[in-house]
């Protein structure tokens, strides 16, 4: 009887061991997608620390459910101790791939990243190159969360045969549609010709 007993209870075990298993690959992970944000489906970082704050040849990457998606790399990051998401970042490449379009191809001496919205905010020498599209200038700000891309502070745009002075340009990330304009105002957008 005490066979009997014992062997009804190894079963019992091994059901219960199952049933855990199982609740833990299958439901815990849905779980934690539900806490991304919904336009944001895969990130991954590869690091190599050196000090206890900096981080050498750091790369996240992100993506969303429609196919697009943003790797940004730096040869030196700085982590912040009170914001702990944020990332001061040297010397920076970054691209923002699109399933349906061409990709944005961005360069700066600094970007700080948010490693949880991913929004980045580029500075100091800030390069972006779309298509046969160069725009120089000193910030570029790109949020995520209302896919929008701003350009500020000594804008140059060049395409094939024009040259575009202005203050700010904004980027809708979805449609891919800006506005140029200067910040008085009375000032007027500089446009000419190259040849």
């Amino acid at each position: 009887m005490q066979k009997k007993t014992f062997v009804q209870l190894i079963l019992i075990l091994t059901i219960i061991i199952i049933f855990i298993a199982f609740y833990q690959k299958y439901f815990s992970e849905q779980k934690t997608l539900n806490n991304v944000p919904k336009n944001i489906i895969k990130k991954e970082s590869t690091v190599s620390k050196t000090k206890t704050n900096l981080i050498h040849n750091i790369k996240y990457t992100s993506g969303d459910e429609s196919g697009d998606y943003y790797v940004i790399e730096s040869e030196l990051g700085e982590l912040n101790a009170n914001k702990p998401e944020l990332i001061l970042m040297k010397k920076v490449q970054a691209e923002i791939n699109f399933e349906d379009s061409a990709s944005i191809i961005v360069s700066a001496d600094n970007a700080i990243y948010n490693n949880i919205t991913y929004n980045t905010n580029f500075y100091g020498h800030v390069s972006i190159t779309y298509t046969d599209h160069i725009i120089e200038a000193n910030n570029f700000d790109l949020n995520f969360e209302k896919n929008l891309g701003t350009i500020s502070s000594n804008i140059i745009y060049k395409n094939l045969n024009t040259k575009l002075e202005a203050d700010k340009i904004k980027i809708d990330l979805i449609t891919k549609n800006s506005k140029i304009y200067m910040n008085g105002k009375k000032e007027k957008i500089k446009i000419t010709n190259i040849d």
